[in-house]
Formats: C-alpha cells, structure tokens, sequence
C-alpha cells in the first residue's frame, strides 16, 4: 500500500508532488491552435483526497506514458509539480501509477463517527429484539457479507449523509429516534419498528459508487425502496422466514419509508410504518440542515429541500456586535460533531469545480 502523506489542502504553487489522489474525472481534449493551427492532445483531470479537489493536466510529451494508468473513479500515484493561473493552484502531471490497494477513507468523505464503534451499536441494537423471527433475521444479516459493505456505503450522492459510513450513521440515527418514540408509548411494536428502522434502506448498499458517490445502475432503474424490498425478500429467505402478519407489516413499513421512492403514493397504514417514515425524513432534514453556515449564519441552499436554514450569527459577527447577554449555560450539548467534509450545494469539497478549461492558457 502507497501511503497517503501529501494532501490537496497541503498544495501549493511550485511544489514537487509524488503522492496518491483519486481521480474523479478524466477528459480527452486537444490544446488551442498555435500560429501554424496546429493542436496537441493532452488529458484533463479532476483529482481528489478526502480534503479537496485539485484539477490536473498531462501534456502531450508525457501522454503516452501514463494514458493507460489513469482511470475515473481509481486512485493514482500521481507525480509531478503544482502551478497557479488565475488565484488556483493545478498539476502538471508527468508519471502515474495504479494504486490498487489504497484506503478509502483517504480520498473520499467519510463520516466523523468511528464505525466500528457504529458496527457495535447496531449489533446492540439489534440484540435487543425479542422477537425470535426477527431477531434471526438481523442476525442473519450480521453475519452476511452484505453487512460489512452496508457499514461502508454512503446513504446519497449529495447533502445528508453523502459520505462512506453514511448509510450505517443514518439508520443509526433512524433507529434511536423510534425507539425513543416507542418507548413513550404502549401501542406500539417495538420489535417490529425497530427492526424496520434497522432495514430500512438496505437498498443502498450498493447504490452508490464508492469512490465518486454516483448511482449505479440498479437505483437509477429501480429506486432505494424497491431495492430494499428486493434485498429485503432475500434476507427472509436467507433467514428461514418470518411469520405473517408479522412479514407483511415489516415489508409495508420498509417499502413506505422513504415518500419520494416508488412507494410514495401508498401510505403508512400501521402504527410503525407511520413513525418510521416521519422519523426517516426527520433525521434526513435535520442532517442536511447542519451543513455549515456562513457569516452570515446561513446555510447554501439545500438543493433536495429547496430552502436555505439559519443557523445564528457567527461569533465574528457576534464580535461586531454590541456585547451580548451570555447564554451559553443555555444551549444544549451536541455530541456528534457535523464533518467538515459534507456541505450544502456548491459548499461542498465533493462539488467543488477546480480551474476551468478557459481560464488555462494553452
């Protein structure tokens, strides 16, 4: 394994580079025109670690050395040295290598919380149902290879939970809200919503890339809750069944999770469906409102809620401000931090464009 020592935010103009990035984006493109209207080929690339993103280019004289080796969505041992047009700094690249081996954590956004630790939280969670068809059906899946990538997998392409880690924090998330609900109330199923709310988007285990979050066939074609209920069916099978009405009811509460997939026009119809869809966009909502906000106290537009959130005045700003009345003994405690990593809209180190093509003389 190539070790990761050099970062994107550690870039600056003039330096020597020899360090692994993943590569996002790869284009085929030819230069301007010289006085003789002659034009050369050359690569441009968009490369990324999990601090940022920095454009690249080979020109034509090192083309056919490293064509072959660079791939979208690989990480690359890049060599070479940064230059800096218009305020940004770039890669002028001359060797690339493959790095077949490389940890993703490194070069995409991964979540804050440890996820071993999140692993044992759900297999606690899990343990805790006394049910003796679910409770085998979540040990059923525990013991999959399937839960090991479900621990890995981003929950979206974009905004809430858009990270590797993303899908297990999320239903993490999911899951302790119902059972604070359920255990206000004596009408309700705890086994069954809990056991929902941990299944609820097994549909994205693979539904995304790993290395540029994009989705994959499958979801773009079938859609997060159809996949869950597919994959869902198959647990069942997996783990010798679940009695009915028991199946139905998890089947209905899964499927009906998520108002936008294909599901949407059919309603929560039991107690546990309808508290693990309010709670299922609850927890998205509030997780994308976190992303950070401006001086200003805002946040960028959230592009899937069409809204912006406002989070409060800055502390620069407060500084401005006439002195005000202290507070802090008032506000509550928040234990897991919000990543650095995942910003609303264009904010985002996952969105950012790099240098564009116009502004690089050729």
């Amino acid at each position: 394994m190539v070790d990761k020592l050099l970062y994107v935010r550690d870039l600056a103009a003039n330096m020597s580079v020899d360090t692994p990035f993943l590569v996002r984006k790869v284009e085929h493109k030819m230069t301007k025109p010289n006085a003789r209207s002659e034009s050369k080929p050359y690569l441009a690339l968009e490369l990324a670690d999990n601090s940022g993103v920095i454009s690249g280019r080979v020109w034509n004289d090192a083309l056919p050395f490293v064509e072959d080796a660079i791939v979208a969505d690989t990480v690359v041992r890049i060599q070479g040295t940064t230059q800096e047009y218009g305020g940004e700094v770039s890669l002028v690249i001359t060797d690339a290598t493959p790095v077949p081996d490389a940890a993703l954590d490194n070069y995409v956004p991964a979540s804050p919380r440890d996820r071993t630790q999140m692993r044992s939280e759900y297999e606690g969670l899990a343990g805790t149902i006394g049910n003796n068809d679910l409770s085998n059906l979540l040990q059923t899946f525990i013991a999959s290879a399937d839960f090991a990538e479900f621990c890995k997998a981003p929950a979206a392409a974009t905004e809430a939970y858009a990270y590797l880690g993303g899908l297990l924090e999320h239903t993490l998330s999911v899951t302790q809200m119902t059972l604070a609900i359920a255990n206000s109330r004596s009408d309700v199923d705890t086994d069954l919503l809990l056991t929902a709310a941990l299944l609820h988007d097994l549909g994205k285990i693979d539904a995304f890339s790993l290395m540029s979050f994009a989705p994959g066939d499958d979801l773009q074609l079938l859609d997060a809750p159809a996949l869950a209920l597919v994959r869902l069916d198959r647990l069942v099978d997996a783990a010798g069944g679940v009695g009915d009405p028991l199946r139905l009811k998890l089947y209905h509460a899964v499927a009906t999770a998520d108002t936008r997939g294909s599901f949407g026009q059919i309603q929560p119809q039991t107690k546990e469906a309808v508290i693990l869809q309010s709670v299922n966009q609850l927890d998205l909502i509030l997780q994308a409102a976190s992303a950070p906000a401006s001086d200003s106290g805002w946040t960028d537009t959230i592009r899937s809620l069409r809204r912006r959130f406002y989070h409060g005045a800055s502390s620069a700003t407060n500084a401005r401000a006439s002195t005000p009345t202290d507070r802090s003994s008032d506000l509550p405690i928040v234990d897991a931090p919000v990543p650095s990593t995942t910003t609303a809209g264009s904010s985002s180190i996952w969105d950012d464009v790099p240098l564009d093509d116009d502004e690089i003389p050729f």
